[in-house]
């Protein structure tokens, strides 16, 4: 029988990630709780939500939130506390935390960043870009010519049968996603593209109605 060093044993035991019972995931009071994503901005991975993540979510989407910590789809990143600190590297202006330039598009004049909205975003926008475009971002920020997207306010302001939501000759018809970048929130495609404008009716229409979409433009 082949026996294994005290040492090596004790390091792979410390190094052994945290257990589901080890982590306080807290409450379901989260708007967003029990609708198969967590929305907990303590953890990362696949599980989690594609949408922007709120401090008021913390701790408030456990049922999510554990199942996917035990499926194995997410983990925890950092303090169980709260939120990882900012790096050195992060651009931050009036409490707002941009990131860093490590994106593909940066310095090009156009933020790309999916978390803003006006008329210096660039055509096509996805989550894979948040955080990475900072001095792009900020810039245009400071100048006033985009804007964080809210979600409460686009709420308000959207009314879905004033809407014209074109037809569904886009690349992804009837896979009950928005693909239609004129849209966002939790049912909105994880990459916009300009291309699928208009193109993606009956999936924004029903996501619409059922209050899961809204305009990004909005007064």
């Amino acid at each position: 029988m082949r026996l294994f060093p005290i040492a090596l044993i004790l390091t792979c035991l410390s190094a052994a990630p945290a257990l589901a019972q080890d982590v306080p995931f807290g409450d379901n009071n989260s708007r967003w709780a029990n609708d198969g994503e967590c929305d907990d901005p303590r953890f990362s991975g696949a599980g989690m939500t594609q949408t922007p993540l709120q401090d008021e979510d913390i701790k408030h989407d456990a049922a999510d939130c554990e199942a996917a910590f035990t499926a194995g789809t997410i983990t925890l990143a950092g303090d169980t506390a709260a939120k990882p600190a900012a790096t050195v590297a992060d651009t931050i202006v009036n409490g707002l935390n941009f990131g860093g330039d490590t994106g593909e598009w940066i310095n090009d004049g156009e933020c790309d960043d999916r978390r803003f909205i006006g008329e210096d975003m660039a055509a096509n926008i996805s989550w894979s870009n948040v955080g990475k475009d900072a001095s792009d971002c900020a810039a245009a920020v400071t100048a006033g010519t985009i804007r964080l997207w809210d979600f409460n306010a686009a709420k308000a302001a959207t009314q879905c049968d004033a809407i014209d939501f074109g037809t569904d000759a886009g690349a992804y018809p009837n896979d009950m996603e928005c693909d239609d970048q004129r849209f966002e929130g939790p049912a909105a495609a994880a990459a916009l593209s300009v291309d699928n404008i208009g193109g993606d009716a009956a999936d924004c229409r029903a996501l619409c109605t059922y209050g899961v979409v809204f305009l990004r433009d909005y007064p």
